[in-house]
């Protein structure tokens, strides 16, 4: 996404993604609460059936201790920020009028998947 016109990129981020055949999700101590990388995740998950989007996206730990599945088994939005709150405020708009549950569980529902799966 073009930093100096993040609103255009908002825009065109679903037709990004979906255009996509794999998700690499590289997780590391503070993804699950970094509202942009939910939001990315969020994306796919919205524009693409569950059980699709499941498999689209992989999941890439980046430390050996950390307890990925975890983490996003609890995911909350609420407890994620963004380094420009310009930004933040920007994705808490769209976030809200989807409803903060339905994005918190769809993030939870992928976590169950991986989980599921190992």
């Amino acid at each position: 996404i073009d930093q100096s016109s993040i609103s255009d990129g908002l825009k065109v981020l679903p037709v990004n993604i979906m255009a996509c055949s794999k998700v690499l999700v590289l997780c590391g101590h503070t993804y699950a609460r970094r509202l942009w990388c939910a939001w990315e995740l969020f994306v796919l998950f919205s524009f693409a059936q569950s059980k699709s989007a499941a498999r689209r996206a992989m999941l890439l730990p980046l430390h050996r201790d950390l307890e990925v599945v975890k983490q996003l088994e609890r995911f909350d939005a609420r407890e994620c920020h963004c380094y420009d709150p310009n930004e933040e405020a920007r994705l808490r708009q769209v976030i809200g009028a989807v409803g903060v549950d339905v994005f918190n569980s769809r993030i939870r529902e992928w976590a169950a998947t991986l989980r599921a799966s190992n």
